[in-house]
């Protein structure tokens, strides 16, 4: 049974010092986790710092990891650096989250080097941090792309992640909230939330959508934190596609900026009919988001898009599109096609956090109406993945010492 806990209460360690409470992916071909008590602790090592998860959001990554016995795409992904399948060992899931910085590893900083007013990461502070691991010295890191780095890994994945009460990352990695714990400028229940709103953030600034025509395909909750983005960032018009949940999503996407939204649960004829009527003159939509992954929606991006328009893919599909009009779709019409993987490290965090913190435009209100309305133990897991699975809530977070729980 949910007991409420008020925020500041001193959390309470139902097991043996040395040890932690998380979420652990024991076994690829058996769906759900398991709740452990026992796991170890993590501690720092050279640079790496230990954060004391305050809250940790789910990812759509994370729906996939629950599911994996269905989807051979993320064991593949999960077991992509491992010598062998049979190789794989219980990890951690969980990439999405803000916390307490409790112990900084040797290595990290040299104060006698530093500039006067550069703000250090001190044991203390409200951080949260970068989950994708970079090898640092590869062309791609060198060249200013390690986001997309060819030997990235990514914590909750392929390392231990954050849906436990304590994280090790490495000190570059850390992003700073506030100084000496401070959490009033972005409550932790957003700060969980900007690992995936940085997704929205990258995708939307990499399509240039001022003065532009969209459309984002798929109205979960990057499709919808990317709409009012392109609000903000000066999109012309708008238009949205989903299948599912029609009528709560909609009323949420129209409030966000949406001019258009269409129900495509029984096809997209009727999206397709309404870019040719409105945008008559270009033939299509300037911009294309796909935030969904789903194939229909794959099919219906290249269909809509102008002849020399954008369409900038985000959402990752479970399988590979089965065939695909390369000549149509993309080469006679001059379309321009861009792949997102993640967050650019680490220029878009710092637009995201500028974002943020602009009062003007109210992007937090926004976040909170996409996150479910209370927050959850972790020994609440299946109730929590049942309504992700059936569509009750978009996205939630967890808080695992159960103190911010309401």
């Amino acid at each position: 049974m949910h007991t409420d806990v008020l925020p500041g209460a001193t959390p309470t360690k139902e097991h043996q010092s040395g040890t932690m409470k998380c979420l652990v992916k024991e076994d690829l071909h058996t769906d759900g986790f398991v709740l452990r008590t026992d796991y170890k602790e993590p501690s720092p090592g050279f640079g790496e710092v230990k954060i004391r998860v305050l809250a940790t959001s789910v990812c759509g990554t994370d729906k996939s990891i629950y599911n994996s016995a269905r989807s051979e795409g993320i064991r593949r992904e999960m077991q992509r650096y491992l010598p062998s399948p049979d190789a794989y060992k219980p990890i951690v899931v969980g990439h999405e989250f803000c916390g307490i910085v409790e112990e900084i590893g040797p290595g990290n900083y040299d104060l006698a080097g530093m500039v006067p007013g550069h703000l250090l990461v001190e044991k203390g502070d409200y951080v949260t941090a970068e989950m994708h691991l970079s090898c640092g010295h590869c062309y791609l890191c060198r060249t200013g792309s390690e986001h997309i780095c060819t030997g990235v890994k990514v914590k909750g994945v392929h390392l231990d992640g954050c849906f436990a009460e304590s994280v090790v990352v490495p000190y570059k990695n850390v992003i700073l909230l506030g100084k000496g714990g401070d959490t009033s400028e972005i409550p932790p229940r957003i700060g969980a939330l900007l690992d995936a709103f940085g997704n929205s953030v990258h995708t939307v600034a990499e399509a240039d959508v001022a003065g532009k025509s969209v459309a984002i395909l798929g109205a979960g909750p990057l499709g919808l934190m990317s709409t009012f983005l392109c609000r903000a960032f000066g999109a012309t018009r708008i238009y949205m596609s989903e299948a599912a949940d029609i009528d709560r999503r909609a009323r949420l996407a129209t409030e966000f900026g949406v001019d258009h939204f269409v129900d495509v649960s029984k096809g997209s004829g009727e999206l397709q009919k309404l870019v040719t009527k409105l945008e008559h003159n270009a033939n299509g939509v300037d911009v294309v988001l796909e935030m969904s992954g789903s194939l229909p929606a794959y099919e219906d991006a290249f269909k809509i898009v102008r002849n020399g328009g954008q369409v900038i893919l985000l959402g990752i599909a479970r399988e590979p599109l089965p065939r695909f009009d390369i000549a149509n779709g993309v080469i006679w019409k001059g379309v321009t096609v861009k792949g997102i993987f993640g967050r650019k490290m680490f220029s878009t965090w710092e637009t995201m956090l500028s974002l943020i913190r602009s009062d003007r435009l109210d992007l937090k209100s926004k976040l909170e109406r996409v996150v479910a309305p209370r927050n959850y133990r972790l020994e609440e897991f299946s109730e929590a993945f049942d309504l992700l699975g059936n569509g009750t809530e978009l996205k939630l977070i967890f808080n695992p010492d159960g103190t911010l729980c309401k």
